[in-house]
């Protein structure tokens, strides 16, 4: 008796199926856009009655209280590999490092284009609570992953939104805007790695025989981070302009820094390696608010005189 025998026809159709749903998917990711099963999955959300979200209960409260409703959580992800990029010698200057930076604003640019892809599917108006996920892996050498997660939820009464806005505000924070007259335009976000040299003056005030006695800067390390930031800040206010926004909200700012010992014509330094991610929701006033924005402080009376809590609202 064989060990192993032919699959039959069926098997054969379900393979080729297989093979061709594959061969989609991965068309459609190169494009930038999603795998056929997770168009599926949503247009069957879309179409039934329960919602999933990863909202707490008080922020699915405050949500439906100015008319959120959820409808699934949603996602964007990105696995990139980053190209070889060119490291400064043994008398290098401190400069971006572009290449890594392009890999790290592209993954999230595609992560946050399929996130919105997801939340368009499902007829959404928003996307709150936005959480992100970045990192490299040992399994991929040489690539980075940017995934974003976050609940879509559809005004009730709205007329359908042609584009979906993202933001990484909680419930909470999104009630609150809409408490203050604002609305939120979209999230937007920009990374940097910067390559700082370290010079022969900063390298005897760290190891020096007298000078690394004293206390004193590290100002090429300083300058340096100085510079990263700047440029991503400026990356991200560029972004804001172009969304009209007046405003960036919930900025969240994030670096890493990485040693790189180096043999300068036989002398040793030591250089470091900054990356930095800023990630915030742009914001406009809403035409219907009249300008009023005056804070209104509740007093809880059924607790006795005791302030309960400050809003962002009008009075």
């Amino acid at each position: 008796m064989p060990l192993f025998r032919r699959g039959g026809g069926d098997d054969r159709e379900r393979n080729e199926a297989a093979a061709a749903e594959q061969a989609a998917s991965l068309e459609a990711l190169e494009r930038g856009g999603l795998p056929l099963r997770a168009q599926q999955r949503l247009a069957d959300v879309a179409a039934g009655d329960l919602f999933t979200s990863d909202l707490s209960v008080n922020e699915f409260a405050l949500a439906h209280s100015i008319g959120l409703r959820p409808l699934a959580q949603v996602m964007g992800s990105s696995i990139y590999h980053v190209g070889w990029q060119g490291r400064p010698g043994a008398w290098g200057i401190t400069q971006e490092l572009s290449v890594l930076s392009d890999a790290w604003n592209t993954a999230r640019e595609r992560a946050f284009g399929r996130l919105e892809q997801e939340a368009k599917l499902l007829g959404a108006h928003a996307v709150v609570g936005v959480r992100l996920t970045k990192g490299a892996h040992d399994w991929a050498a040489g690539s980075i992953e940017y995934i974003a997660v976050g609940t879509a939820v559809r005004i009730e009464g709205a007329e359908p939104a042609e584009r979906p806005v993202l933001t990484d505000l909680s419930g909470q924070d999104y009630w609150k805007l809409a408490q203050a007259g604002y609305r939120p335009l979209g999230v937007v976000g920009a990374s940097s790695v910067y390559y700082i040299v370290s010079s022969w003056q900063q390298q005897q005030a760290m190891g020096g025989m007298f000078t690394s006695w004293a206390n004193q800067e590290l100002r090429d390390f300083t300058q340096g981070v100085y510079d990263a930031r700047e440029v991503t800040l400026g990356r991200v206010s560029a972004e804001a302009r172009r969304h009209g926004a007046s405003g960036v909200v919930g900025v969240s700012f994030e670096h890493s820094v990485q040693e790189r010992e180096v043999d300068a014509g036989g002398m040793h330094r030591t250089d470091l390696i900054v990356t930095m991610h800023v990630l915030g929701t742009t914001i406009a006033e809403r035409a219907d608010t009249g300008g009023d924005l005056t804070p209104a402080l509740t007093i809880d009376l059924s607790a006795g005189i005791q302030p309960a809590h400050v809003l962002g609202g009008r009075a």
